[in-house]
């Protein structure tokens, strides 16, 4: 019985953890998209859609469709990490998901990717780190 009271625990904080995970992806996601619509930030052709109910959003860019997708998953410490996973949306041959990417936060939004020519992690909730997160893996999918 112990160990029934103890994975009801563990349930809860995960339960717990990942709400406070997915507010930061959220964040994160609003973010991009407003600045992405803010003309004197984003003075180019890259638009973006929330599908938060379905844990992502999507940019898109020179017609690529990059979807940002988030999960949570356990580390070794018994806590939540947030992961987002990004992925290149091909229709030709055959309609298909390309990844390509992804990064780690925690619930404080801090990443697992340096600051470049740093030793700072990237942090997701702040205006900085936030467009340079989305704007690198923007980036990358050009040469996917």
């Amino acid at each position: 019985m112990a160990y029934l009271t103890q994975l009801h625990d563990n349930l809860d904080k995960a339960s717990d953890q990942h709400e406070a995970l997915a507010a930061v992806f959220e964040e994160f996601a609003n973010f991009v998209k407003d600045c992405i619509q803010t003309p004197s930030i984003a003075d180019h052709t890259i638009t973006a859609a929330l599908h938060l109910d379905h844990g992502l959003f999507t940019t898109k860019f020179a017609g690529r469709i990059v979807s940002f997708v988030f999960t949570s998953s356990l580390e070794k410490s018994g806590n939540l990490i947030g992961n987002v996973t990004c992925y290149l949306k091909k229709e030709f041959p055959e309609p298909k998901q390309i990844e390509f990417g992804g990064f780690t936060f925690d619930e404080q939004g801090y990443t697992n990717i340096n600051v470049p020519n740093s030793n700072e992690t990237i942090h997701i909730a702040n205006d900085l780190g936030t467009l340079l997160m989305a704007f690198h893996f923007i980036h990358d999918s050009l040469s996917q």
